[in-house]
């Protein structure tokens, strides 16, 4: 049976799905085909999967699946920021692209603990390559379901990776430091060093993240871009970030300390800002042409 959420202000599931499209059908557990989103995760000790697509009206998101009914309005919130407004930057570069992508949200996985995997995991390589890295870790803890004709894997437990040996997650690609910290990570979750439930600011997340091994300025920023969605991480050193840049400022010479200058008038907003250079460069889901991430 259909469920209908409905979505304040302008929102366009293209343009806030972007990152699920770049991934071009390698993340395990998302994916856009035929302009709809499809996520598969645990959700009250369970896999469940959600099929999400534009409704007939405006302001409106049609939801399939056999995830809860009741936990879908959560779920919206928390993964497609359907109650975070654009910000009014006043880079008139940003501000173009933002004049572009008005209904654009932060897209994010909705958990601390999600979003530092895909971050430890995507340090030093590609979006396509991290994709598969990422498939071949939720493989190993999980058979997989079938939905719209492909295989989804959710997103590795803690307690999975607490519990898991070096060596095996090495198998799926992963260098041994990558895999210890790991490890180290669904320890921190299972021991209550990080927590989902804590009311922290978000310099409290920094340094919290940051005491995990691993865990440097960008794979700690890039854990609360897309992992909670937060409005002014910034993860300075990011190449497609400083190649998205380039293209908008039309300043082919731009170094990444000029790029991090530049972004101090994206101050309070920073994320908001890096999203919507990448979908500058990259460009939205349903029509996504650019060059590989």
């Amino acid at each position: 049976m259909n469920r209908i959420v409905p979505v304040s202000g302008t929102f366009s599931l293209s343009a806030t799905c972007a990152p699920v499209a770049w991934g071009r059908g390698r993340w395990p557990n998302v994916d856009w085909i035929e302009e709809t989103l499809i996520w598969v995760g645990w959700e009250d000790g369970r896999v469940a999967h959600r099929v999400i697509r534009d409704g007939s009206n405006a302001n409106e998101l049609v939801i399939e699946g056999n995830a809860e009914s009741s936990a879908d309005l959560a779920w919206v919130v928390s993964k497609l920021g359907i109650e975070r407004s654009m910000p009014r930057p006043a880079d008139p570069v940003i501000a173009r692209i933002a004049s572009e992508y008005p209904g654009m949200r932060p897209h994010a996985s909705g958990s601390l603990f999600a979003g530092l995997i895909d971050s430890i995991v995507g340090q030093s390589i590609t979006v396509l390559a991290a994709a598969v890295v990422s498939t071949r870790l939720a493989a190993y803890f999980h058979p997989g379901i079938e939905v719209a004709g492909r295989i989804f894997w959710p997103t590795p437990r803690p307690e999975d990776l607490a519990n898991a040996d070096v060596s095996r997650l090495r198998r799926s690609g992963l260098t041994w430091k990558r895999a210890e910290a790991l490890i180290e990570a669904g320890r921190a979750v299972e021991d209550g060093r990080l927590s989902e439930s804590k009311n922290w600011q978000i310099d409290e997340q920094r340094a919290c993240l940051r005491r995990l091994p691993l865990v440097g300025p960008w794979t700690a920023e890039s854990t609360l871009l897309w992992g909670l969605g937060a409005d002014d991480a910034f993860p300075m050193g990011d190449v497609a970030l400083l190649r998205a840049a380039r293209a908008a400022y039309r300043e082919p010479d731009m170094t990444m300390k000029e790029l991090g200058e530049r972004s101090t008038a994206w101050a309070g907003h920073r994320a908001w800002a890096s999203r919507l250079l990448w979908i500058d460069l990259f460009g939205p889901a349903r029509s996504y042409i650019g060059p590989f991430p």
